[in-house]
């Protein structure tokens, strides 16, 4: 029978190792990441191992958050920005029936978990219907990279993008990669600027990003790369990316309204796929939508589907109700914010939107 149990430390220090066993793995999975969420403060981290006949057969990465009498499991909750992470298992030997059941049970005589969410797109839908789960689906961007032919990737990009990487090289902007904390002072405030134009508010602190910063250099994952106008002018647009398991992922990216004219976004992501291209990367998930985001000849993925489950149907209710008041106050707090800085003129869409919030 399919067991379940938390690893132990040996399992825990070779933890990656373990989750790089099996073919569904990505960053979201590892150390790093879950590190990043728990110094976010969004919950107690759970390592969970699935075990058939001794042998290891999946991983289980996620958060247990307490709201009051309510326990959750994140694998992961919304608004952490976090593309999935779900489990990672051998399809083989491990039916989407028999682990959901194993995890269900286990996280509410252990932990007394009422609610539980789980994303990926390695589940069967019928089986997760039958033990309880509903289905949202999450959209995102995604492109494919050719390692061995990086002419193919950039003539996969639209027209308009690839003009404006030539642009951008002619006008001599600097793109630099950089590893000093200072850049999230500077990330940071480009991305209010860019959330506010559009009248709203950014829908996490600086924190977030500097742990991030911190979190990824330290595992060498990261990747944060700005635009500098030459002649040692000023810094015009930044981005965080993560490079692992051959795939680039998009975190966060903004620019400075002043300078849009300058196109920057789109030299500054050739420079990053070029550099994820000579880590071997063969996929680019841009995190969420945007149609921006079609210049880099990402098309939609649909994928991958968030799983919830709850043991009180009022969860469910609270959860809906508790998201519609939050985007209600982002939205709000975000217009002032924009009459602040930019007094009260129409907004602006994001179209340089960071990553979804997933």
């Amino acid at each position: 029978m399919l067991a379940i149990r938390e690893a132990s430390p040996l399992e825990l220090a070779g933890w990656d190792e373990l989750v790089q066993r099996f073919d569904n793995h990505r960053i979201v999975h590892t150390r790093a990441w879950i590190n990043w969420l728990e110094a976010c403060g969004h919950g107690r981290p759970l390592y969970l191992i699935l075990e058939l006949d001794r042998q290891v057969v999946g991983c289980v990465p996620g958060l247990v958050v307490r709201l009051g009498f309510v326990r959750l499991f994140g694998s992961p909750l919304p608004g952490w920005q976090t593309p999935s992470m779900g489990p990672v298992f051998d399809r083989r030997r491990v039916t989407t029936q028999e682990l959901a059941t194993s995890l269900i049970v286990f996280l509410e005589r252990r932990y007394g978990v009422q609610h539980i969410e789980l994303m990926g797109n390695d589940f069967e839908a019928e089986a997760m219907a039958r033990l309880g789960f509903a289905g949202e689906q999450v959209p995102t961007f995604r492109a494919q990279l050719f390692p061995d032919d990086p002419a193919r990737v950039l003539k996969g990009f639209k027209e308009s993008a690839r003009r404006n990487v030539r642009r951008g090289e002619k006008l001599g902007l600097v793109v630099r990669f950089d590893h000093d904390e200072r850049f999230v002072d500077e990330h940071y405030s480009q991305l209010r600027e860019v959330f506010v134009r559009g009248g709203n508010s950014v829908p996490f602190g600086k924190r977030r990003v500097l742990e991030f910063f911190r979190h990824m250099r330290a595992a060498d994952r990261l990747v944060a790369v700005s635009v500098w106008l030459p002649s040692d002018g000023p810094c015009i647009a930044s981005g965080m990316f993560t490079v692992a398991a051959r795939e680039l992922l998009l975190w966060s990216w903004s620019h400075r309204t002043k300078y849009r004219w300058y196109r920057p976004t789109e030299l500054m992501t050739w420079r990053v796929i070029q550099h994820a291209l000579g880590a071997g990367c063969d996929t680019f998930d841009l995190m969420g939508l945007g149609d921006f985001k079609r210049k880099f000849g990402a098309a939609v993925d649909l994928s991958k589907t968030r799983w919830v489950r709850s043991r009180h149907k009022w969860l469910n209710v609270a959860r809906g109700v508790a998201a519609k008041t939050h985007r209600l106050q982002q939205l709000v707090r975000g217009h002032v914010a924009r009459v602040m800085m930019f007094g009260f003129g129409p907004a602006s869409p994001i179209h340089l939107d960071t990553a979804s919030g997933e």
